[in-house]
């Protein structure tokens, strides 16, 4: 018979347990697995590597999010097997005694033990391996039937195997001193049915008078078994940590990013220009969430210029306002230069390289611009001449130091001031004075943004057009763009929303296994007070207290914890709505009101068994 036999059957008895156990290290599995191939589909990594879509500042945000949920996965998915390999260890105690007793060394006993941790953890890392690749397929599915082009790539085979290596390890890890705890009983001890793992050897400070019957009922059987509640109470904080950063974290990360979106398009923004321009323009805001083609034109050909008379015409309408540019494509380059620093030696430093990036430039009047980018640095005004403004993505990608370092476009260098968060051209863009870029007496202009009063919107749109009609300019609004841009994110967070979901699962089955446990050690308890009369109502509060009061601790501790890591560490500027902070809060009173109901399920158990059988069993 082969050696894995006996232990297999050994977990198949133990259904329920095993199956507990098994379905919480396998939601842990599966989500950091989701996450990590899921992410690289979108075009970002947990590397923070960009693939493509969304701009390299953009994917930061999302990767250090998957980065910290995929670690917090993983010691939660530690915490939940040491937590719940713990509690089947408190149920084999008798088992270990009758092992110990018949001459089995301690040796042998580990290595049985080892074995079934070892199946146990294999078959959910399998199962949790496989649930985060369909669950991939599916969203990625989903999106691309709502309209936007996902491809899906291949699964990145080293990624998911380093995910399934580190679940297999933090489990064994995590999951083997439980082990040793329990077959280091004494032979007599472990015979006893008296004795559970996890017992306090005493009862503590006396309980308060004032507190209650029940709350000093619930409290007393929670000290009892110290050990186990403070295993629970970790436990619990690391997965309620998880659900606070899943929640507050997508919901704040989803506004916030989509405020960063909407402040760099601008709402009720048009476009008038050449109907050759408008194509490549959207185009290039398309790059945002879809790889899209763009036609080689030659922006200073005279068919797309825009005269300065049609301008003056068009700012003297009311609830207007008029961002002329020139835009055009050129290369940019990275400007090499020499740092002095006084303790080193040589005492001076040379930043940057000189790498360049095919890039989208556009020539701006500062005190006109109608965009509100999310920007590091600072923005143009009208007193710069050789400063400029670029995207996050040409930033992180061609320079070393953007603040110490140059850039130059047509042959001409210029500073850096600030650096934006902008989706067009998927960041890959430049912003300098039109001035600098066309020091004629009369600027070239080839594109215009229109900020549109919203109270006015039909009547100046009117006006807009009656001014282009007889020209080659077309009139193109961009709300439609936006409100795609808006949809792809709220898509890409709504699946990351996933996660508070699966976290409560495996919160729920830590909780509802502590509470089996509590439960089984009172029985003989409760079987007295309803022999004396109590009410099985009595006894249901009692048992709804103690989950309250694990939850409340946990939760406290979680909450405390998520929310500090969500605004000190996730998001730059977040956007704090009370709208999120209802959702927020929604989110997590749900969470807790779901895992203290959880505890009914024992509890209805042990009060509809006969109080003779309670009193009977061990």
């Amino acid at each position: 018979m082969s050696k894995i036999a006996f232990p297999v059957k050994d977990l198949a008895r133990r259904k329920f347990q095993t199956s507990l156990t098994i379905i919480g290290l396998t939601i842990c599995t599966a989500a950091t697995v989701f996450l990590t191939i899921f992410g690289e589909n979108l075009g970002f990594e947990v590397a923070f590597v960009t693939g493509g879509k969304l701009s390299i500042g953009f994917s930061n945000i999302f990767s250090r999010f998957v980065s910290v949920v995929g670690f917090l996965n993983l010691l939660a998915g530690a915490s939940i097997t040491s937590f719940l390999v713990f509690i089947m260890m408190s149920k084999r105690m008798q088992d270990i005694g009758v092992m110990k007793a018949t001459g089995c060394v301690t040796g042998t006993a580990f290595t049985y033990f080892l074995t079934e941790l070892s199946i146990v953890a294999f078959i959910s890392c399998i199962a949790g391996t496989a649930l985060g690749i369909l669950t991939n397929f599916a969203c990625v599915h989903v999106l691309n039937t709502l309209g936007f082009s996902i491809s899906q790539k291949p699964l990145n085979i080293n990624a998911i195997f380093f995910v399934f290596l580190a679940s297999i390890l933090c489990s064994h890890i995590f999951g083997v001193w439980p082990v040793i705890k329990a077959i280091r009983a004494k032979p007599a001890e472990a015979l006893s049915a008296l004795y559970e793992l996890g017992m306090a050897s005493q009862l503590g400070k006396p309980v308060l008078s004032k507190l209650g019957f029940t709350l000093k009922m619930a409290y007393r059987g929670l000290v009892r078994r110290k050990s186990a509640t403070i295993q629970a109470i970790v436990c619990l904080a690391a997965v309620l940590t998880l659900t606070t950063l899943s929640v507050a974290g997508g919901v704040i990360a989803k506004q916030t990013t989509q405020s960063y979106v909407e402040r760099a398009i601008c709402k009720d923004v048009a476009l008038v220009c050449h109907p050759d321009i408008s194509a490549q323009y959207v185009n290039f805001l398309s790059r945002f969430f879809e790889t899209k083609e763009t036609q080689h034109l030659n922006y200073s050909d005279s068919k797309y210029s825009i005269s300065q008379h049609l301008i003056s015409r068009l700012s003297s309408i009311v609830g207007l306002e008029v961002d002329a540019r020139f835009v055009s494509e050129a290369t940019a380059y990275e400007v090499q230069v020499i740092v002095i620093d006084p303790e080193a030696d040589p005492p001076y430093i040379e930043v940057g390289d000189h790498r360049s990036s095919e890039t989208l430039v556009l020539g701006v009047e500062p005190e006109n611009i109608v965009n509100e980018w999310l920007i590091f640095g600072r923005a143009l005004n009208k007193t710069d001449t050789y400063s400029a403004l670029i995207g996050d993505s040409l930033a992180l990608e061609i320079f070393s130091d953007v603040e110490k370092q140059e850039i130059k476009v047509f042959d001409q260098n210029f500073r850096i001031a600030g650096v934006c968060l902008d989706p067009l051209n998927n960041g890959n863009v430049v912003y300098v004075p039109l001035k600098t870029l066309s020091p004629k007496e009369e600027p070239q202009y080839n594109l215009l943004l229109l900020k549109i009063e919203p109270s006015l919107h039909s009547k100046v749109i009117a006006d807009i057009e009656n001014n282009i009609s007889g020209t080659q300019l077309e009139l193109v609004e961009l709300n439609g763009v936006l409100e795609k841009h808006l949809g792809f994110l709220n898509l890409v967070w709504s699946s990351v929303m996933l996660l508070p979901l699966l976290s409560l699962v495996t919160a729920t089955l830590c909780l509802l296994s502590y509470m089996m446990l509590s439960i089984a050690g009172q029985q003989r308890e409760f079987g007295v007070m309803r022999a004396l009369g109590t009410n099985p109502k009595g006894i249901l509060n009692i048992i709804l207290t103690q989950a309250l009061i694990i939850v409340l601790v946990s939760g406290t501790i979680g909450v405390l914890i998520g929310l500090t890591i969500t605004f000190a560490f996730l998001i730059p500027e977040p956007v704090i709505t009370l709208n999120n902070i209802i959702m927020v809060a929604t989110w997590l009173l749900s969470a807790f009101v779901i895992l203290s109901l959880s505890s009914l399920y024992p509890a209805m158990k042990i009060i509809k068994k006969p109080v003779a059988s309670v009193m009977t069993q061990p």
